[in-house]
């Protein structure tokens, strides 16, 4: 048997598994067929922000936050589907509410004065053909819930539509 090498304890690094979620978001990006650098809004050390657009005015927000912790670190992508008038406010959030029962893997919520259908994930451990099924989630729900919830409030279309 040949002789063991020691190496000292200073030349040990450790090496942490799984890939950084900057560039998975970035990869995710490039298959929708968009440039990360020209949808990246803010970046700081510990938060990177890209909006992506999906047409008909309509943005997917993808959020990166707790960078400089790796097991803290979230996913976090959105949508607005609907915007909260300040007549009927009440109505339609009960009836966002109500039908919220129905949505699968993702969630809706009140941001400012917008609904919005998202989904938050730990970034430890993700690939990429995981952000692509969460945002097929979010979209292939989306028009369900916009017609749900104007069917629900009696409404011919939802304000901004």
């Amino acid at each position: 048997m040949g002789k063991l090498k020691k190496f000292a304890a200073i030349n040990i690094r450790k090496i942490t598994g799984g890939k950084d979620p900057v560039r998975l978001a970035e990869e995710f990006i490039l298959r929708r067929g968009f440039d990360p650098d020209e949808c990246q809004k803010d970046k700081t050390a510990d938060n990177v922000r890209w909006m992506i657009s999906l047409g008909n005015g309509e943005d997917l927000e993808l959020l990166i936050e707790g960078l400089k912790v790796p097991a803290e670190t979230t996913i976090y992508m959105g949508v607005n589907v609907a915007t909260v008038p300040l007549r009927g406010a009440y109505e339609m959030m009960i009836a966002a509410l109500e039908i919220a029962d129905g949505l699968v893997g993702i969630k809706v919520s009140l941001v400012g004065h917008y609904l919005v259908l998202s989904t938050s994930l730990g970034a430890a451990g993700m690939n990429v053909d995981e952000l692509d099924y969460n945002f097929k989630l979010i979209t292939a729900q989306q028009v369900w819930f916009r017609q749900a919830l104007a069917d629900e409030l009696g409404w011919e279309a939802l304000p901004g539509e």
